[in-house]
């Protein structure tokens, strides 16, 4: 019952969000690149995406953001993120995003009454006071947040994704800051994020870092969302991803399309050529594809052996 309970506010959840998300992007989404054609050259689509030219707006060096902070755990992390430590940037980063917004651990602690019903079976009520008591945690540990969490903590994230730091360039690149909560879509910070997500993206995958597979395979299949709509679809690299998920895992692939057959043999020595130069360390069968939750997110929902953002 606890395990249903919770996929069914997780889904609520993650389904309210996405349709709230899309809908608003809808209204500004750039033009995507149409589909490489089938018969296009192997040649042709292998090629690199090309690179964002560099925003007008981005300084050669990001300034530090001028504030003290209450909470000295932030400000020691604050403190190492403005000497150059970039995993301090990016953890820094996270926390002040999960403070952006509270409201989903207010709603969960709004219906404690409700979750303790003594009709309720055990397990699901061991499970809602375990989620209160991480909707109290958040909300403690976030009343010292600056006021202007969000827009420090897209600037720290950010700065993290710059130096190269894997995480923090597939975060930024996700828009774990400027779609946090979908109300920063006509501010400059998310202007930027436009330029330079799809090659941010590309470049956490280029790092070796496992989670940006999934989201660039989807990227070029379809424009489903705010950042997939940002990278032109590409059948052959969509397969490729889709080959290379399943080296990963040590399965064999699902056939690919009758329509795509002719992209195959291309498709198959990118896999393989993706395998050799990015992931040469990791050891098939994986068990499952990493995926992180956002910071707020994973507070309140996340399992118990979760690791915090940017620490690994």
């Amino acid at each position: 019952m606890a395990v249903k309970t919770r996929g069914l506010i997780v889904s609520l959840i993650a389904i309210a969000v996405a349709l709230l998300g899309w809908q608003l992007w809808r209204l500004r989404a750039p033009v995507a690149t149409a589909p490489t054609a089938v018969g296009q050259s192997d040649a042709a689509a292998q090629e690199q995406p090309a690179v964002p030219a560099k925003p007008a707006d981005t300084p050669s060096k990001i300034e530090p953001i001028r504030s003290n902070y209450r909470n000295p755990q932030l400000a020691e992390l604050k403190s190492r993120a403005d000497a150059g430590d970039s995993r301090a940037s990016c953890q820094l980063g996270m926390e002040l995003l999960r403070c952006t917004d509270v409201s989903p651990a207010e709603q969960v602690l709004a219906a404690a009454e409700e979750n303790s019903r003594p009709d309720l079976p055990p397990e699901q009520r061991a499970y809602m006071t375990k989620l209160e008591d991480r909707a109290r945690q958040m909300i403690n540990e976030c009343r010292n947040a600056p006021a202007d969490s969000w827009k420090q903590g897209n600037h720290y994230l950010r700065q993290a994704a710059l130096a190269g730091e894997p995480e923090a360039m597939y975060r930024y690149a996700r828009g774990d800051s400027v779609l946090v909560d979908y109300t920063h879509l006509n501010s400059p910070e998310f202007d930027r994020w436009r330029a330079e997500a799809g090659n941010m993206l590309q470049l956490s995958f280029e790092a070796g870092y496992l989670p940006s597979v999934f989201d660039l395979m989807v990227g070029y299949s379809d424009n489903s969302s705010p950042l997939t709509g940002l990278i032109a679809n590409d059948p052959t690299k969509a397969r490729a991803m889709r080959l290379l998920i399943s080296r990963l895992a040590g399965k064999p692939a699902d056939r690919p399309e009758s329509r795509y057959a002719s992209l195959e043999p291309a498709a198959t020595a990118l896999a393989s050529q993706w395998q050799r130069d990015y992931f040469p360390t990791v050891k098939p069968p994986l068990q499952k594809l990493p995926r992180l939750m956002p910071a707020g997110f994973a507070s309140l929902y996340a399992d118990e052996n979760n690791e915090p953002a940017c620490t690994q």
